[in-house]
């Protein structure tokens, strides 16, 4: 299953042909946050294909975590601000390690990032609103982050 994650988009989609190319080629999208009304957009436009939480700047949190079965792989979401994340991982390595989860995406920080603790892999795309964004593909328990980029 391809993935494209994005987070702290705050007021911005591209409205180039080659961003809407890239969302109808991947099977699911995360929105990790902080982007409300382009939340409601990519909602309307591809409905189940979208998952997403609620960030500190959203009017409406939503759910601040949520765990998603993609083809197999259990994938913790969460914008990360309820877990401290500007200050360290630890908290939120901890959470996902106590629900079974191996693999988490984050956003709050604005910064690319790929780390792992003591077994957990926490993935930040960084913020879309300056281009960045993550591609990853997920099968049978296992997840792959395919690349980590600025969108042109």
């Amino acid at each position: 299953m391809n993935i494209l994650v994005i987070s702290d988009t705050h007021g911005f989609l591209p409205s180039d042909k080659d961003f809407f190319d890239l969302l109808d080629e991947v099977d699911r999208i995360y929105h990790l946050g902080d982007g409300w009304g382009e939340i409601r957009t990519l909602e309307y436009a591809y409905g189940s294909k979208l998952v997403y939480v609620g960030g500190n700047n959203d009017p409406v949190y939503g759910k601040v975590w949520l765990i998603d079965d993609a083809d197999g792989t259990k994938i913790l979401l969460t914008h990360g601000h309820t877990f401290g994340v500007r200050h360290d991982l630890c908290d939120l390595a901890d959470f996902a390690r106590e629900k079974g989860i191996r693999y988490v995406f984050y956003g709050h920080t604005h910064t690319q990032a790929d780390d792992t603790i003591d077994g957990v892999r926490l993935v930040n795309p960084g913020t879309f609103r300056h281009g960045n964004y993550c591609f990853a593909s997920a099968s049978n328990g296992k997840l792959m982050v395919r690349q980590m980029t600025r969108f042109v």
